[in-house]
């Protein structure tokens, strides 16, 4: 049986492991940099009404339901502030996008029930 050299064994663990965190690290990071998705063309926006519908001998059809329809946008469709919206980070480029949720602040029930 070859013996093993612990200390080798050891540092060699060390070197696998510190590699491993440094390239999971790295993920990370990248994962954060880089340009918001909500810059870039989103699929809904180019969403489109579907055609009324046709009725067959016999059958009538329903009426539309006006509050499903999509509403014209002056511009097009957008996805993205052109300023961060007051109350978040204007460093950050992400406040700027529609699906990033607004800052939210204490409501006064909670103010109140903190105070008693």
């Amino acid at each position: 049986m070859k013996n093993i050299d612990i200390h080798k064994a050891r540092t060699a663990s060390r070197s696998i492991v510190g590699s491993g965190v440094a390239v999971v690290l790295a993920a990370a990071l990248t994962g954060c940099a880089g340009t918001p998705d909500c810059f870039k063309n989103q699929s809904y926006t180019d969403a489109q009404t579907f055609p009324k519908l046709k009725n067959t001998a016999g059958l009538s059809v329903p009426a539309s339901d006006p509050d499903m329809q999509i509403p014209a946008v002056s511009g097009g469709p957008v996805a993205a502030y052109k300023a961060s919206p007051q109350g978040t980070d204007s460093e950050n480029p992400q406040s700027r996008c529609l699906t990033t949720p607004p800052p939210l602040s204490p409501s006064r029930d909670s103010d109140a029930a903190g105070q008693s």
